[in-house]
């Protein structure tokens, strides 16, 4: 029984030792990810509410059985935060603390007023239990992959062992100690193999929902324009392999949009300009085709819209909105000229060509409403004689 709970206490501690390091190594590499740190927090907490609670058999036991108790609770509080910063919930930190003041006033009755080492038992693992299940409902009405209803599964597992802990040991055994006695206690050796299985079961969990969380979050970022947030080139080809295979891209039409004259923009009042006037731009395309549609931003101030299919006639009043729309945005950084104008080049895609000779015939069109003026909207049209078409 000895020999177990050494194990038992050994194994306790190196896992509470890994995952603070693994966690408090991914919030490292991703600050962003404060589920991360509270994590780490909450090992951390483990690990001294351990340390204190092994110390409790040679030093003050009263005072490190306190600590041991307060850094518990620590423990759940931080893994409660942890789980509302994942689903980004709003952090209960005034219900948890209210949890914590009756858990401390009856904390402090049973250490000054009835010294009762059994009820601060039941006083400290019941609070530490109601702290947790404030975490239960949103990973009960959140979860949506295999991985967070793991989550769910582990960490309701772990607040349930709290209440259930004290009802096997103290009810149905029938157990007490002692503070000297205590070491070798029933109570402590449930205590410490309850909390190795589910710190690893939890740990590794939470583990694999984060890194998923940060894997799926970058690869999203992948495939957006970090400064418009518009989906980028690849984004774009993504888009077209799911959404435009075969028969399904007959009847779309491909607008490629480019701003005029905006290198001047650039060289007369700089860069962060530019990116404001291209950021406004795109806001204002993307709200244009909302609904109708897909907006990438293919390299510079060039930008691509794919419409679902619609009449004919309706593309073209559509394209032409756009291209108005984007002349008459206010850029108040480039002073007096305040406006960008835009030309466009549309494409419909037929049923015997592929996207990418679409998009082709999209950019011969806009090649031909830069050189023929700016700011005017060419048609690509399959027509040996007249193969572009200027909408009036």
């Amino acid at each position: 029984m000895v020999e177990a709970s050494l194990l038992f206490r050994i194994t306790m501690a190196v896992i509470l030792i890994v995952f603070a390091i693994l966690f408090a190594a991914l919030f490292f590499f991703d600050r962003k990810e404060k589920t991360s740190y509270w994590i780490a927090m909450a090992f951390t907490f483990g690990l001294s509410a351990f340390l204190f609670d092994l110390g409790r058999s040679f030093l003050n036991p009263t005072g490190l059985d306190i600590l041991a108790k307060l850094f518990f609770w620590g423990f759940s509080f931080a893994w409660t935060m942890g789980i509302k910063e994942y689903f980004r919930e709003e952090l209960p930190f005034k219900l948890a603390g209210l949890l914590a003041t009756i858990g401390g006033f009856f904390l402090l009755w049973f250490t000054l007023i009835d010294n009762d080492i059994i009820m601060r038992s039941i006083v400290s693992t019941t609070t530490a239990g109601s702290i947790l299940s404030l975490s239960l409902p949103s990973l009960w009405c959140r979860k949506s992959s295999p991985i967070e209803t793991a989550l769910f599964l582990t960490s309701t597992g772990l607040c349930a062992s709290y209440f259930i802990r004290p009802i096997v040991v103290y009810g149905i055994m029938e157990q007490t100690y002692t503070n000297t006695s205590y070491g070798s206690s029933s109570y402590a050796s449930l205590l410490h193999a309850s909390s190795a299985f589910f710190a690893l079961a939890c740990g590794a969990t939470i583990l694999l929902a984060i890194g998923h969380k940060i894997i799926d979050k970058h690869l999203r970022e992948s495939v957006r324009d970090p400064l418009t947030k518009l989906i980028n080139r690849r984004g774009l080809d993504q888009y077209v392999t799911r959404e435009l295979e075969g028969a399904r891209s007959v009847g779309r039409a491909i607008l490629i949009i480019d701003l005029d004259h905006f290198k001047q923009v650039n060289d007369r009042f700089g860069h962060e300009v530019g990116d404001q006037v291209l950021v406004r731009s795109a806001t204002e395309l993307n709200n244009l085709v909302k609904g109708l549609g897909v907006v990438a931003r293919i390299g510079g101030e060039e930008f691509v819209v794919i419409l679902d299919k619609l009449k004919s006639e309706d593309i073209h009043t559509i394209a032409q909105h756009i291209r108005l729309s984007m002349g008459m945005i206010t850029h108040p950084e480039i002073g007096e000229r305040s406006s960008v104008t835009a030309s466009v080049g549309l494409a419909l895609i037929s049923g015997h060509e592929s996207f990418s000779m679409a998009l082709r015939r999209a950019d011969q069109a806009l090649y031909k409403a830069k050189t023929g003026g700016r700011n005017q909207l060419f048609l690509a049209v399959e027509d040996k004689h007249e193969q572009y078409v200027r909408l009036a």
